[in-house]
């Protein structure tokens, strides 16, 4: 698997990329009119690892998957190619 991303440092919108420190990967996804609309989202697995009121903050993140972040990235720059 290639990744191409673009770093920056919080999430700030649905589609967001989140990557840890033991090389795991995670999207931040929205479902729109839930009571916990935002989604945390393995792609290694596809199944949701936690729902959020509101987007999480990077600790919360990091609460939620027990590894330290590495990265947040925009969706719209990055590109995943599976190989």
């Amino acid at each position: 698997m290639n990744i191409t991303i673009n770093r920056k440092r919080s999430v700030q919108e649905a589609g967001d990329l989140v990557t840890t420190k033991n090389n795991k990967i995670y999207a931040i996804i929205c479902d729109v009119g839930e009571k916990y609309p935002y989604h945390l989202l393995c792609l290694e697995t596809f199944t949701i690892v936690e729902s959020y009121d509101a987007l999480p903050t990077n600790q919360e993140i990091e609460e939620d998957v027990g590894d330290q972040l590495d990265g947040v990235y925009q969706h719209k720059d990055s590109h995943i190619t599976l190989n």
